[in-house]
């Protein structure tokens, strides 16, 4: 499990490099600006995901993503799990984030942290992938159009708990956006119950 210690560092972690620059790569950025974020420390153990202005959708399967804490050291961490583990169905659970506006500033992205645990293959049945939405109302999450982004997913040859950083360049994109973590597993199939954790979710603009 990581260090709780990256709540603290992680605006200043994440502006070194953008995962798929549009702009000059070796322009450093002067100024960053986090517009909002989430660390999920307001977690209550083992209960369905409920933070305001975040949706919990699962679109197959009773279960829904969930609140997670884990304490290592006297330190608690919160964040956002989907365990298909004894779920008895196959699951597609989508975690939605609050509203983003892209005008804030031509140069801006999202920052976000993934870990996995008990993946048994690489496989899109047993996955996580992250989309970006301009036009999801905030309700109907099928009716919306959702493109994929490229995000650092561990795979199942990372060690169980590590989380890994993302750090994804949204400066292509304008207008009013929602940013997706599709899981996708299956409670019924033992190679296929792995787990995804998300934490320190961080949309940010550069000045420079």
């Amino acid at each position: 499990m990581k260090n709780i210690v990256l709540k603290i560092t992680l605006a200043v972690f994440f502006i070194t490099t953008l995962v798929s620059c549009t702009e000059d790569e070796t322009a450093l950025p002067a100024t960053t600006v986090t517009i909002s974020n989430e660390d999920f420390q307001t977690a209550v153990n083992s209960t369905d995901l409920d933070i305001a202005s975040w949706t919990n959708f699962n679109e197959t399967g009773a279960w829904k993503w969930r609140e997670k804490t884990y304490t290592t050291g006297g330190v608690t961490n919160g964040y956002a799990e989907f365990s298909a583990f004894n779920s008895g169905s196959v699951n597609t659970a989508w975690l939605i984030s609050p509203e983003i506006n892209l005008d804030v500033a031509h140069k801006k992205g999202v920052a976000f942290e993934v870990a996995q645990h008990h993946l048994d293959v690489d496989s899109p049945n047993n996955s996580l992938q992250v989309f970006i939405s301009t036009n999801y109302d905030g309700t109907n999450v099928l009716a919306a159009t959702w493109t994929p982004l490229q995000a650092n997913v561990p795979t199942k040859s990372v060690a169980w708990y590590q989380f890994v950083a993302s750090n994804v360049d949204l400066s292509a994109y304008n207008g009013k956006a929602h940013i997706a973590f599709k899981f996708k597993g299956s409670g019924t199939d033992t190679t296929l119950d792995g787990a995804f954790q998300v934490d320190n979710f961080l949309f940010y603009k550069l000045n420079n």
